[in-house]
């Protein structure tokens, strides 16, 4: 596979999942008064790329993308 059908891939399955998910603001509707939420994040290690340099993590020291959820305490995420 070429890497530009790669991006194209990547890019094409952002799309999806961004149209996919609610916004901040429809995802914590419905919280009550004194309801809490867990935020959480973490590095999906990916291949390094020549023009990847802005997905480089030097905490990790390595490539990958920043992921990041919004889940209630029983871990359902919102």
């Amino acid at each position: 596979m070429s890497e530009a059908t790669a991006w194209r891939y990547g890019d094409e399955t952002l799309e999806v999942l961004a149209a996919w998910a609610p916004g901040l603001h429809e995802a914590l509707v419905g919280l009550g008064e004194g309801d809490f939420v867990i935020v959480d994040g973490t590095l999906i290690p990916a291949d390094r790329v020549k023009a990847d340099e802005l997905y480089y993590s030097m905490k990790h020291r390595r490539h990958g993308m920043n992921v990041q959820v919004i889940a209630r305490p029983d871990g359902t995420p919102l």
